[in-house]
């Protein structure tokens, strides 16, 4: 962590690489259940949401490029208690998409050894306890050897990853088209969107559309490693979403135009395939191979299957390791954690995050229990992105911003609108328990606080920047109770409720810039990060 030693193409195909883990492997169907044929659009609904929010981490990412921006941007901004609040979660996010990709990677090899998957719960056995450890150390493992070697095994990995999905899906679809072609294939009345806009939406937070676009912030986290950031971090958050979303259109259409000869009644969510049924721990396009009994198409499958989310765990669980280093570098926690090797690793942020990675495996039974609970805690971290970049705006008017997006104040609410109703359409079960995670993180904050044995540095809770963060959560879980997604009671329908987001989102949007740091002590800070960036520049020197 202590050079520049990241290309521009090196940045691209980290994020890349990040997008592209198991959500190819299982969103095409999970997105089908919910919307239909209509997930094409979902698909890129989906994807223009997550580009309006992208635009904004790459205005305040290439202003301060540094390691871990999403952590230390909003302490520059915002303070202690805020930043806090959003480190921990954007942790704990980070850290439990590592053990997701792992679970994907088994919940494949289940076929072939199917005792390493607990028949009942769905999660993992002893046996598959054990694998994912091995996964997992091999992970930490590699993040602690080399961030240079990472990033060159993953360019490599990532070009694996792009041309798998492509095959697969124009395969696909060049097959499926001639066996229609030969045996015309008749679906009768199938709906293009069966469960209305309801279900267009919700399936891009619950069919993991939202999920399988969260590699594009690893961009902005690897910022301060970048040799060229104010051209970097564009071209690798826009690119790599533009470049992943024509893949999963693709793979969409080709199990849609698979399946539908076997959809009944519309019903998307429990499809049966010739030759049996469509099991859940199979895996779609493993199904469909197994259908069309092209067995080499099954081995591409399963090499994109163990190649694809490891890859991407390598790059998630970097992030996770660079988002407790700033923590510690911030005084949120021991500064054990802020350590580093003689090659710039943080040792003891990689061994924590193995133990805690190892401890995710039990309340999360399978890769969609994991994907749904993780789509709503990360779409929430994206609404600080459009909140500093607006107090930045507002305090610091004149600072070089290499990369400017125009309309700000406009884009940033809309950024801040769109993070808001991802985390909503993820439904009121999911929402209701993001409190339970921000309490733990204030009572860390305490502890932490309370028994620091260096007395000398001193924590300022900034208690009035947080404020507009309370009032934005308690009204977000009073509309997703009120509405009629995952659990609310129906009150609101959909135009209702997404006005009063809305309105939600101008109002806390303005709070929250408005009650944000005062231009001096922003100033400073940026002061002492041009100091970090200056010794950093030395040492690449000599």
């Amino acid at each position: 962590m202590k050079t520049r030693n990241i290309s521009i193409a090196g940045l691209l195909f980290s994020s890349i690489s990040a997008i592209l883990g198991s959500g190819w492997l299982f969103a095409a169907s999970q997105t089908a259940s919910y919307a239909g044929p209509a997930a094409m659009l979902s698909w890129i609904i989906g994807a223009l949401l997550i580009m309006i929010i992208a635009f904004v981490f790459a205005e305040i990412c290439t202003m301060i490029p540094v390691t871990g921006s999403s952590t230390r941007i909003p302490h520059i901004t915002h303070g202690t208690l805020v930043s806090f609040i959003f480190a921990w979660i954007i942790w704990l996010s980070y850290l439990t998409l590592a053990p997701t990709e792992v679970q994907a990677i088994i919940q494949y090899l289940a076929v072939f050894f199917p005792t390493l998957i607990n028949a009942t719960s769905g999660g993992l056995s002893a046996s598959g306890f054990g694998f994912a450890a091995i996964l997992l150390l091999l992970i930490s493992i590699l993040n602690t050897y080399s961030l240079r070697w990472l990033i060159r095994a993953n360019n490599f990995l990532t070009i694996i990853k792009i041309i798998v999905p492509s095959i697969i899906a124009i395969i696909i679809l060049v097959i499926v088209y001639h066996l229609h072609q030969s045996t015309p294939v008749t679906s009768s009345n199938l709906s293009f969107a069966p469960n209305g806009s309801s279900g267009v939406l919700s399936a891009i937070s619950l069919g993991g559309i939202a999920f399988s676009f969260t590699g594009f912030k690893l961009a902005a986290e690897m910022a301060g490693e970048t040799k060229n950031p104010k051209k970097a971090i564009p071209i690798a958050i826009i690119g790599s979403i533009i470049a992943c979303l024509i893949i999963f259109l693709l793979l969409q259409a080709a199990y849609i135009y698979t399946v539908s000869g076997s959809v009944e009644h519309n019903n998307w969510q429990h499809i049966t395939l010739a030759g049996g049924h469509a099991d859940e721990s199979f895996g779609p396009f493993a199904m469909i191979a197994k259908m069309l009994e092209i067995k080499w198409l099954m081995v591409l499958i399963y090499i994109g299957a163990i190649v694809g989310p490891l890859a991407a765990g390598l790059m998630y669980f970097g992030s996770a390791t660079r988002s407790i280093f700033a923590m510690s570098q911030n005084n949120y926690i021991p500064q054990i954690f802020a350590k580093l090797t003689p090659k710039g690793n943080p040792l003891y942020c990689i061994i924590i995050n193995f133990i805690v990675g190892m401890l995710m495996f039990a309340p999360l039974p399978g890769w969609s229990t994991m994907a749904t609970f993780l789509t709503s805690l990360v779409a929430l971290t994206y609404i600080m992105g459009p909140v500093s970049a607006s107090a930045l705006r507002l305090r610091i008017p004149e600072a070089h911003r290499p990369f400017r997006l125009p309309f700000a104040r406009i884009w940033n609410v809309m950024a801040f609108y769109a993070s808001t109703l991802i985390v909503y359409w993820s439904g009121w079960n999911i929402v209701s328990k993001t409190s339970f995670m921000i309490a733990i993180a204030i009572v860390v904050l305490m502890l932490y606080r309370i028994f620091k044995k260096d007395k000398s540095i001193t924590i300022n809770w900034n208690f009035k920047q947080s404020y507009w963060l309370w009032l934005y959560l308690v009204l977000l879980t009073a509309v997703s109770y009120l509405g009629n997604y995952g659990g609310g009671i129906a009150v609101f329908d959909l135009p209702e409720a997404m006005i009063a987001l809305l309105i939600i989102c101008i109002i806390c949007h303005r709070i929250a810039v408005q009650s944000s740091l005062p231009r001096e002590s922003i100033s400073n800070s940026l002061k002492n990060i041009e100091l970090e960036q200056r010794k950093l520049r030395t040492v690449e020197q000599h």
